[in-house]
């Protein structure tokens, strides 16, 4: 009888393996790495506690000293293990979303750019039908400017405020 109670209480106990800890722990040192590759502003939609802002503050301090910065995130990874880290990861996954969604934006108004000044009229008007709040005048207008400008400052010039009025046709999504 006393045999089948030590069976169950051992099975009860969940074991885990020497990797997986490893694995776990080097998870979260990446966590400390993705927190303090962040600037201050980002850092402050973050629910962390002072111990762990004041380690990532101490980060950046040290950027440029390799060992130094390793035991550093060692220690950070500790901080971070006695922390709920699912609420923290939560906040840099969306932070990080929302930074890609950034980029993406950008990226599409570089390509629109590129068309407008290559295509003309024909590329306006094509971008005008995926982004119909755009101001199609104001888009002719700076493209018209920038096909008569002779020097490469003007084009410049005119290529930066067509990529801002592009820019400005995506806001409005």
């Amino acid at each position: 009888m006393e045999n089948e109670i030590k069976n169950t209480d051992s099975e009860d106990i969940e074991t885990v393996s020497k990797s997986q800890l490893k694995r776990e722990s080097h998870k979260i040192q990446k966590l400390g790495k993705r927190l303090s590759a962040l600037s201050n502003k980002q850092l402050g939609g973050i629910p962390l506690d002072e111990p762990v802002k004041e380690a990532i503050e101490l980060a950046h301090k040290i950027q440029n000293k390799r060992s130094a910065l390793k035991r550093h995130f060692q220690y950070l990874a500790k901080l971070l293990r006695a922390r709920d880290t699912e609420a923290i990861s939560a906040a840099l996954e969306k932070l990080e979303q929302t930074s890609r969604t950034q980029i993406q934006r950008h990226h599409r108004a570089e390509y629109w750019r590129d068309e407008i000044i290559g295509r003309g009229i024909d590329a306006i008007e094509a971008f005008l039908l995926e982004q119909v709040d755009a101001d199609r005048q104001k888009l002719r207008q700076l493209w018209r400017n920038y096909s008569g400008v002779k020097t490469e400052e003007r084009k410049t010039h005119f290529t930066r405020l067509i990529y801002r009025e592009i820019l400005q046709g995506f806001d409005a999504d």
